[in-house]
């Protein structure tokens, strides 16, 4: 199934959550932002939400600098 994370086309074997998704790419959980088909996905439901085909996942990291 293809969805689209960050602009770009990516193929999923299945359907997983949000946070399964995550954690197969290794995002760095406490510093990311999820946004799902245009609106904003608090943590507490990542992993009660599942990504289906053609969903559109915007994923924004926050890094610390000086």
């Amino acid at each position: 199934m293809q969805i689209v994370v960050n602009g770009e086309a990516q193929e999923i074997l299945s359907e997983c959550t949000v946070f399964q998704f995550l954690e197969n790419k290794a995002v760095t959980l406490k510093a990311a932002v999820v946004e799902l088909n245009g609106k904003i996905l608090t943590q507490e439901h990542w992993q009660s939400t599942f990504l289906h085909a053609d969903d559109r996942l915007e994923i924004l990291i926050f890094m610390g600098g000086g």
